[in-house]
């Protein structure tokens, strides 16, 4: 399965670049692709102007036109908005009890799908990011572990993009970046691995992917690769 280390950081910074309603929806249409999902839908309904009743809405689908996002959205957010809402926790939806929707008859296959749930940066907002699969239980089950972790990320990257968007500007604190990150990410960006990092640092490699990791979110950023690039834009590394 491909992962967050596969997107092209073309993409990442294209999007930054060229951030609109529009591109985010095209974002969404890339993992909705890159993953092998049926829907995307990202949902947050704490933006100033916005409620639950007029939340604001990106979605990839690539069966449903657009036009028919709000009843798409609906179908994806469904089974698990009350738990993804009131959940700090991604909510797989296989563990959710089971309800036969409307209109379906013997056979057809259950939905499996993922509701992860995003907080911030600011109180009161919040955010439900969801994913739709017509994958079978065996299918899902394979590698709905691997994904969720992906997906917490993915969704707080839409998150970020989508606050810069329609909120207050989030701009990056880059005296937030320890040292320790620093250096990790110069080892990074040199081509090292964590493992090799772990050895060159004299820290653990547990320590090492935590650096990594904490740069990334300060940094606003989805993957290793664009954490590097994000630094050396920002003049923190070489």
């Amino acid at each position: 399965m491909l992962g967050l280390d596969d997107v092209d950081i073309g993409t990442l910074l294209q999007l930054e670049a060229d951030l609109t309603d529009q591109s985010l929806d095209a974002f969404l249409a890339f993992i909705r692709r890159h993953y092998a999902l049926s829907e995307v839908a990202y949902y947050c309904p704490s933006f100033r102007g916005r409620s639950l009743a007029e939340p604001f809405i990106a979605l990839s689908s690539g069966e449903v036109s657009l036009d028919n996002s709000r009843a798409l959205y609906e179908a994806l957010f469904e089974p698990a908005f009350s738990a993804g809402a009131h959940s700090l926790l991604p909510v797989d939806w296989a563990r959710l009890p089971v309800r036969e929707p409307k209109g379906a008859r013997p056979g057809d296959r259950r939905r499996q799908g993922l509701t992860v749930p995003v907080r911030g940066p600011t109180n009161g907002v919040w955010a439900l990011f969801g994913v739709r699969s017509d994958e079978s239980d065996r299918e899902w089950s394979d590698r709905r572990h691997e994904l969720m972790k992906d997906l917490v990320h993915v969704a707080h990257y839409v998150h970020q993009r989508a606050y810069d968007l329609h909120a207050k500007d989030a701009p990056i604190d880059l005296n937030a970046i320890t040292r320790r990150e620093i250096e990790a990410l110069e080892w990074s960006a040199e081509g090292k691995s964590p493992a090799e990092i772990a050895i060159t640092m004299r820290i653990s490699l547990e320590t090492v992917k935590a650096h990594l990791d904490s740069a990334r979110f300060k940094l606003q950023a989805l993957n290793r690769v664009h954490t590097v690039t994000k630094a050396i834009r920002a003049g923190l590394i070489r």
